[in-house]
């Protein structure tokens, strides 16, 4: 064991720790928001979207993209409301997007076009590609649906 390591234990032992992610790799999340469209709800009173993480290879873990991180839902959070831009017909272009889950949000609420982009790890294209392919998938309106403010 490093040193380094060592030391960050004995640190998480001592201090709380927020780890800025959340979910396993190979495993399914969801993102809800009030605000979503309504053909986002999948329950009585929830909006939600599903998204895949990545799973893990010795690639991609050193890239952090098998965790949904907390910027990713701050990011889909803004989106959705509007804040502090719109993007209903706009293009939108994600870079190292892991899960893609703030490019799931610009398309839920009208976004004309998204690209979705990460690094050419097949866990992490094929989580992309599922997670795409299941939004196209749902019923109700795609590009031009607004969400709610």
């Amino acid at each position: 064991m490093d040193d380094v390591d060592v030391f960050e234990d004995a640190l998480f032992t001592l201090f709380a720790h927020h780890q800025p992610a959340r979910g396993d790799p190979g495993s399914a999340g969801r993102y809800e928001n009030a605000a979503l469209p309504a053909w986002c709800a999948d329950g009585p009173g929830t909006r939600a979207l599903a998204y895949w993480i990545p799973e893990a290879s010795s690639a991609n873990t050193r890239l952090f993209a098998h965790h949904q991180w907390d910027a990713g839902v701050l990011l889909a959070d803004l989106l959705v409301a509007h804040a502090p831009l719109d993007v209903e017909g706009h293009t939108v272009a994600e870079l190292g997007a892991g899960t893609g889950l703030p490019s799931l949000a610009a398309a839920a609420c009208g976004a004309a076009q998204c690209t979705v982009t990460d690094y050419p790890d097949p866990h992490i294209l094929a989580a992309l590609e599922r997670n795409v392919a299941a939004l196209q998938a749902r019923p109700g309106p795609r590009m031009g649906q607004r969400c709610t403010r």
